[in-house]
């Protein structure tokens, strides 16, 4: 939630590829990044996205007049933190997206111990320089594109997840974290701040959530698949159409651990993929 970039080296070409072979239009819009924005600002950003979707303003950008947007067949994607953004267009944008596909995504249920508790450094944690924190704290330069080489914004959520203030830290509320693991799993989602429920996705997931179909990897450190098979189970009791695919031993991004520097794809990882696929197709035929 605090890094990224679609013109960065972790474009997901193969869903691209998909949406021009299927005749999709494809949109990757940017939202702004946590620190010094938070959480319900990126909630925010998907509702103003798909107001522009849904206004003659998106429609004269288009480069034919004979192009047009069906905006009831409009399907969110996000992949880790980028997934929070997916699933608060679930929630809170009109119009409603028609499905939702996530991969090893993040905003499931940050209700997690996961979220609230300090824990070890993680596999990719070494890519960052935890020095340089005090310096990108200090900085309340708004970002929505964090496409600069050596920027260093990942070491935000790497030195949250360590302390573990990820909380804190994404929704600009120091103590968020360490108050809420003093309260009992259970109790957890009526102990958050008024003001930052909103920001709590997984409590106003309702009976109108669009099908989902969610990808996560089984060794997944950063994100635990928990977040995927909470909402999976979750959306299964309201009886709306989902579909978890696990990708058995694959870290986060759905790597390989074990393949060395750079990490390869796991096996299964593009096979789970195409499995999604064919759920959001199915959901934008009426097919479900």
């Amino acid at each position: 939630m605090t890094a990224g970039s679609r013109r960065g080296g972790h474009f997901p070409t193969w869903l691209y590829d998909h949406c021009q072979k299927s005749t999709y239009i494809f949109i990757s819009a940017d939202y702004r990044l946590c620190h010094p924005s938070t959480a319900l600002d990126q909630i925010a950003d998907a509702q103003a996205l798909f107001r522009f979707l849904a206004s003659p303003a998106f429609q004269s950008s288009l480069p034919s007049p004979d192009l047009s947007l069906d905006t009831t067949k409009i399907a969110v994607t996000g992949f880790s933190a980028g997934a929070y953004s997916a699933r608060a267009a679930c929630v809170y944008a009109t119009p409603k997206p028609a499905v939702l596909m996530t991969a090893y995504g993040t905003g499931g249920n940050l209700l997690l111990d996961h979220w609230t508790q300090p824990r070890p450094p993680t596999s990719i944690a070494k890519m960052v320089n935890l020095d340089d924190v005090p310096r990108l704290l200090a900085d309340r330069t708004v970002v929505s594109d964090d496409s600069t080489p050596g920027s260093n914004r990942f070491a935000l959520t790497v030195r949250w997840e360590i302390d573990g203030t990820f909380l804190d830290g994404v929704f600009g509320r120091p103590g968020l974290g360490a108050a809420l693991n003093k309260v009992e799993y259970a109790g957890r989602a009526e102990a958050v701040p008024e003001d930052l429920k909103p920001g709590f996705l997984q409590n106003f997931v309702g009976k109108e959530y669009p099908p989902a179909v969610f990808v996560h990897g089984t060794a997944d450190e950063v994100v635990p698949d928990l977040e995927s098979k909470f909402q999976h189970e979750q959306l299964g009791q309201l009886g709306i159409r989902t579909e978890l695919l696990l990708v058995q031993d694959a870290g986060h991004g759905l790597v390989d651990l074990g393949s060395g520097f750079p990490p390869k794809m796991a096996e299964g990882a593009m096979e789970a993929y195409a499995e999604a696929l064919k759920f959001v197709d199915a959901a934008l035929l009426g097919k479900l």
